[in-house]
């Protein structure tokens, strides 16, 4: 159930980032044809562009948490035994959580302080900009914990909190491979 959760999450992140990507697309590429054609421009579509692209960058850092795709130096704890990899990312893990609980009292520190405080044009309340550390923190605490949950629980090979590219290609052409042989048994490979 929770893996299955874990995927939709992990889908509706990524929904949410091509959105946003796409409408900063939009807009600065709007607006570049706009000002170089007509001499004119969308008023709200540098600040809107700039508010979209900080939530993308959040958000595509919780996704990137999921997918076990941020950069980590594991050379030194894939040589140590098991349990001695099991402290050390029960520890980096207990200092990464630590950070998130920083940033979302930071960042609901920041909300209520700008709260009053409106973009010029876009008319918004600045508190959108800084609500993104709360739903950050929120989201790596989820990550975080569930690939800790996950690093203790399976095999040694996942005893990591991040993962090289050709691994987590590996573990992707796995699991499609698997959603194919369910989806069609009577196909051979």
């Amino acid at each position: 159930m929770f893996s299955r959760l874990g995927r939709y999450a992990s889908r509706g992140l990524e929904w949410v980032i091509v959105a946003c990507l796409s409408i900063m697309g939009i807009l600065v590429f709007g607006n570049v044809v706009l000002r170089y054609a007509f001499n004119s421009g969308i008023a709200v579509s540098e600040e809107l562009a700039r508010l979209l692209f900080v939530w993308l960058i959040f958000l595509g850092a919780i996704l990137a948490s999921a997918q076990h795709a941020h950069i980590g130096f594991d050379t030194l704890v894939t040589k140590l035994p098991r349990a001695w990899r099991k402290a050390l990312i029960a520890a980096t893990g207990a200092l990464m959580l630590a950070a998130c609980v920083m940033f979302i009292a930071g960042g609901w520190q920041q909300m209520v302080i700008n709260l009053d405080n409106a973009y010029p044009v876009l008319g918004i309340s600045y508190a959108w900009l800084y609500a993104v550390a709360i739903a950050f923190g929120a989201g790596m605490i989820c990550t975080i914990s569930t690939n800790m949950w996950k690093a203790f629980r399976y095999r040694d090979e996942d005893l990591v909190l991040t993962k090289d590219i050709g691994t987590r290609i590996e573990d992707k052409m796995e699991d499609l491979i698997a959603h194919r042989h369910q989806a069609h048994p009577e196909k051979p490979e």
